[in-house]
């Protein structure tokens, strides 16, 4: 079995991507700030670290989640990158959809040059490019959306709402497409199986919009909407990254809709 080491193994989408590969791969877990059994300790701020245990393990495949400080994140990912680089091995890097917060005029494809302006999306932009340049096509990039499962933070931040009487905020005139958190995994698995490369969108084929969806979350989840507070966006806006790869089966594409029922169902 080939070895993949999964950084940010503890968050949503590495427990996802974790999920998704563990009979196919041998997925070696490590996280930032606590071991996982059966993996490592792996703060971005000590890349000399990340560097012992790619000797030691030599994975084929290296999936980068992280999160943290971008100073530290960009050391990290440059030194990762300075190992990779040349060798028959891969990258499987997790970017965002605020590569294009830039420019919220309409949704973005693959096919589009990243346009950043908030500090986050502007340090994945540079990290994108970064890598890119240090290992071609040995780079694969996800780019989230919003990530939804029955329980994650969003999810858990609708409950507290909910029950606290905490005003909820929300965007009403902001189109957003929705990642389900188990897509992300079947992603991994498919793209790393087909030896896929480049850029992938991975998140719902159509979009929403910010205000309705909260309110359909609720439903789906089975609690009481919590008390809205409304920004009202005007020109309309769109902060969504839609899938084009016509590699990807369309199993493997959802709507919001899709996203919803999973939500209700419990699913993942």
């Amino acid at each position: 079995m080939k070895k993949v080491l999964l950084l940010g193994s503890s968050g949503l989408v590495g427990r996802s991507m974790e999920k998704a590969l563990r009979e196919e791969y041998r997925v070696i877990p490590a996280a930032g700030h606590k071991k996982p059994e059966g993996g490592y300790c792996l703060p971005a701020e000590e890349p000399e670290k990340l560097l012992e245990v790619l000797e030691r393990e030599e994975p084929e495949i290296v999936i980068s989640t992280i999160r943290g400080d971008y100073q530290a994140q960009m050391r990290f990912h440059e030194t990762l990158a300075d190992w990779l680089a040349g060798k028959e091995k891969r990258l499987l890097y997790v970017s965002t959809a605020n590569v294009f917060d830039g420019n919220l005029s309409r949704p973005w494809t693959e096919e589009d040059p990243p346009e950043a302006e908030s500090e986050y999306g502007v340090f994945k932009r540079e990290c994108e490019a970064m890598l890119g340049e240090r290992l071609g096509d040995q780079l694969i990039i996800f780019r989230l959306a919003a990530v939804w499962d029955k329980d994650c933070p969003r999810a858990r931040q609708l409950k507290l709402h909910s029950r606290s009487g905490e005003a909820h905020h929300v965007w009403r005139g902001d189109a957003v497409n929705i990642t389900l958190a188990g897509q992300v995994g079947d992603y991994a698995k498919y793209v790393l199986g087909h030896d896929l490369r480049g850029i992938f969108h991975v998140g719902t084929t159509d979009v929403a919009d910010h205000f309705a969806f909260e309110k359909l979350a609720c439903e789906a989840l089975g609690i009481a909407p919590p008390e809205f507070e409304m920004e009202e966006v005007v020109p309309q806006a769109y902060q969504a990254v839609i899938p084009a790869r016509r590699e990807i089966p369309a199993e493997l594409q959802l709507t919001v809709a899709q996203v919803l029922e999973a939500l209700r169902s419990g699913l993942r």
